[in-house]
C-alpha cells in the first residue's frame, strides 16, 4: 500500500479500518465498568466518562482502540490494566472486546478492503 501512494486509496483503506475498529466501541462501552463514586474516589473520578473516552484511530497501517486521556480520563491505563499499590485488579474491557468482536471486525475488514481492491482495480483498467 505505502508504494501506490495514491491518496484516495490511502483514503479508503483508512475509512475501512476505521469501519472495522468502531465496531468494537458499543461492545467495549458495555464491557467497562459501571463506576460509582465513593468517599474514598479521587475528584478527578467521575463515573460514565470512561465510556465516552472509547474512541478508534486509524490510519492506513491499522486501527487502535483507546480509552481515556490525561486530561479527562487519567485512571483508564490503572482500571484497564490494574494498579497494584492502589488495589485495583485488572479489568481487561478493550481486550474482551475484541476478543467477542473478532470474527465481525474481520468480516468487516475483509468486506470493505476487498470492496477497495475492486474499486481501485477497476479505475486502474479504465486508466
Amino acid at each position: 500500500m505505502r508504494t501506490l501512494k495514491d491518496k484516495e486509496l490511502n483514503k479508503a483503506v483508512r475509512a475501512a479500518n476505521k469501519a472495522s475498529g468502531e465496531i468494537l466501541i458499543p461492545q467495549a462501552q458495555r464491557e467497562s465498568p459501571d463506576g460509582h463514586r465513593d468517599a474514598k474516589s479521587s475528584k478527578k473520578y467521575r463515573p460514565g466518562r470512561l465510556d465516552k473516552s472509547i474512541k478508534v484511530t486509524a490510519s492506513v497501517k491499522g486501527a487502535v482502540i483507546k480509552a481515556g486521556s490525561a486530561g479527562r480520563v487519567p485512571y483508564a491505563a490503572a482500571i484497564h490494566f490494574g494498579y497494584r499499590k492502589r488495589n485495583i485488579k485488572p479489568n481487561r474491557f478493550l481486550y474482551r472486546a475484541m476478543a467477542r468482536k473478532s470474527d465481525q471486525v474481520a468480516a468487516t475488514y475483509e468486506r470493505r478492503i476487498y470492496a477497495v481492491v475492486q474499486q481501485y482495480l477497476e479505475s486502474s483498467r479504465a486508466g
